[in-house]
């Protein structure tokens, strides 16, 4: 089922957005850094929390890395090494979907009745159930969160009886106004053609460039 986007204007979700940005540019910064320190031209990154997770040498491996893995040929540094701690020692930004989720006590997961069997099932991706979109350090800045009230509907027209919080809850946010997905898609358009380029989070079926 589609997401249910949001507008940020205002609130705690403006707040939480404004932080994620330069977290997430804090931690680009490093890496960029780390990256260019080996000389290499691809990494491997961590979706959730931003950091380095391994590079990819065109050449011979550097000696406090392991030898080439998967098939894109990733690297990771050896135990004990000068660059495994620094590897560890990156500090990645919050991971955003338990976020956003906790923050506004979102559910997750539908309990219900059934007339065979009782049961749940998630409301979102169980990957991105949330998640942040932005055109830019400066903004429009949006939310998607999985549209609850419309998998309760869901479920109930399948002759299941919903229990728990999603029953109750309202797609609603201080702050923050619904908008369809198109629209978001005409934001992010425009953005381009004024400025070139698009950065943005996650959405499913949406542009995702890292800033």
């Amino acid at each position: 089922m589609e997401p249910a986007i949001f507008i940020i204007e205002g609130g705690r979700a403006l707040e939480m957005v404004k932080e994620h940005i330069a977290d997430r540019s804090r931690v680009r910064r490093v890496v960029l850094t780390l990256i260019k320190e080996l000389g290499v031209e691809e990494a491997s990154i961590n979706r959730f929390n931003g950091v380095l997770c391994g590079v990819v040498f065109k050449g011979e491996v550097h000696p406090e890395f392991c030898r080439p893995r998967g098939r894109h040929g990733v690297s990771s540094p050896r135990k004990g090494t000068s660059w495994n701690k620094q590897f560890k020692g990156q500090h990645g930004y919050k991971e955003v979907a338990g976020w956003i989720a906790g923050e506004f006590s979102i559910p997750t997961v539908i309990s219900y009745r059934g007339k065979d069997s009782d049961g749940s099932r998630l409301t979102g991706s169980e990957i991105d159930v949330c998640g942040f979109l932005f055109l830019g350090e400066d903004g429009p800045y949006a939310m998607w969160t999985p549209n609850v009230p419309a998998e309760v509907a869901a479920a109930e027209a399948e002759g299941c009886e919903v229990e728990g919080p999603a029953k109750s809850f309202k797609l609603e946010f201080n702050g923050c106004r619904r908008i369809k997905k198109e629209n978001w898609q005409i934001l992010a358009q425009r953005h381009q053609l004024t400025r070139g380029a698009i950065t943005s989070s996650l959405i499913p079926g949406g542009p995702s460039v890292p800033l």
